[in-house]
């Protein structure tokens, strides 16, 4: 059950009409477009010659420019402290503070066109979700503004990324779960919070010290199984960070529904997960963001994947995953390198470094995040009985990925019918 205020339901009704139409279907983009939405809800789509407006609807006029689907984006850390800060007291400031900047993040995604965003827990104190579950609630609720929010607890185990990942004073503040029988309880722990998702990890990461490795697992198959058999039997989704060929096939075994990263995959890996309908999110940013942007070192320099720098390994796999046609959605990990609101500079990446067309790349973070959320019947898309999740761009992405990268390009974005930002 989720902790829903009483809602009026609106039926304003609202036209966005005269802009150029790229509706996430796959379709191509037409001109002259209009989307009549009434409360929530996209009631018509289609050009003006097709799609009466009515005359007490309000008007959100496109004229020369794009409208598109709501981005997405499937990996982020909200309520990681971005400042000026050292990386290590970032960790340390006080959980209440980190809220404050939660907040403050979930509005800065919705201000970048962000509509919908899923949360994967940070190395905080509290690890079952229960933080972010109160923001997702705020966000349902509309004490605050920001981004629609699914949220994630996380089932560790001792040694694991996500436990050797925190300062020592923080890691005996968190019980970590070994063992079928710890891991079952630790899933069911998170699930009471009202979670949206269990995260976990199969492998450690390139970032950190000597156990904290990609070519060590986290769990056995048997434990990752017992995660994903606990969250689909209470009707939500699992995760996984994976960097080595080890996690990335037990993840891929295991039939964890979006494995994160993905970095070192195999033709028997991608067979299984073609096989599994499962998903990867390939989070190229915090490499590249760091030092094409901040013009430093890259952090996993001292670690290699398959004997290959990290960099070179990832590509290869996503390059191999997106000829086999595995489903792929879009995913950051913003708030651990860079921070949230240049969350579209990911999509650049797919276009310069994994040859995706501009219209592919959007894709990932419209109509693949929604299917990879479940969400694909309520958002996503812009179509007839969706949520009215929009963003109208002056320029086009379709033709320059890196219009999205300028906040003030972003001059309307609309979500479930209301405009939260207006730059007009």
């Amino acid at each position: 059950m989720r902790f829903h205020a009483p809602l009026i339901m609106s039926e304003k009704i609202t036209a966005v009409k005269n802009g150029v139409l790229w509706d996430g279907t796959g379709a191509d983009p037409f001109n002259d477009a209009v989307i009549l939405i009434k409360g929530k809800t996209i009631v018509d789509v289609g050009s003006s010659r097709d799609v009466e407006i009515p005359k007490e609807a309000e008007v959100v006029d496109a004229r020369g420019k794009h409208i598109l689907p709501g981005l997405m984006d499937l990996h982020v850390h909200i309520f990681q402290m971005i400042g000026p800060l050292d990386y290590h007291e970032r960790h340390l400031v006080p959980q209440s503070l980190s809220l404050m900047y939660a907040v403050r993040h979930a509005r800065q995604l919705l201000e970048a066109g962000f509509t919908t965003c899923r949360d994967l827990v940070y190395p905080f104190p509290e690890y079952t979700g229960r933080d972010a579950v109160s923001v997702r609630t705020a966000l349902e609720q509309g004490l605050i503004k920001g981004c629609r929010l699914e949220v994630a607890g996380v089932v560790t185990s001792t040694a694991s990324h996500l436990d050797v990942i925190r300062p020592h004073p923080l890691r005996y503040q968190h019980i970590t779960a070994d063992g079928v029988d710890e891991v079952r309880k630790m899933s069911r722990i998170c699930i009471r919070e009202q979670v949206d998702w269990l995260k976990t990890t199969t492998t450690g990461g390139m970032a950190g010290g000597f156990t904290n490795d990609p070519n060590f697992r986290n769990y056995t198959l048997d434990e990752l199984q017992v995660i994903v058999d606990e969250a689909h039997h209470f009707g939500i989704k699992s995760a996984s960070h994976t960097e080595g060929v080890i996690g990335c096939r037990m993840a891929a075994e295991a039939g964890v529904d979006t494995i994160e990263h993905a970095s070192e995959l195999d033709d028997d890996i991608i067979e299984i997960i073609l096989k599994k309908g499962l998903t990867t999110i390939p989070t190229l940013a915090p490499s590249y963001y760091r030092s094409e942007v901040m013009g430093l070192p890259t952090q996993y320099l001292p670690k290699k994947l398959g004997g290959q720098p990290f960099d070179v390994r990832h590509l290869k796999s996503q390059k191999d995953a997106i000829e086999a046609g595995v489903k792929m959605a879009m995913g950051t990990d913003c708030g651990h390198v860079f921070p949230p609101g240049e969350n579209s500079w990911e999509l650049e990446l797919y276009v310069t470094k994994l040859g995706m067309t501009p219209a592919e790349a959007l894709l990932l973070a419209t109509r693949n995040a929604a299917e990879a959320l479940g969400k694909l019947d309520m958002f996503g898309t812009l179509e007839k009985g969706k949520l009215a999740d929009l963003i109208v761009v002056d320029g086009n992405p379709l033709t320059n990925i890196k219009a999205l990268q300028d906040v003030q390009n972003i001059k309307v974005v609309m979500k479930e019918g209301v405009v939260e930002v207006d730059r007009r």
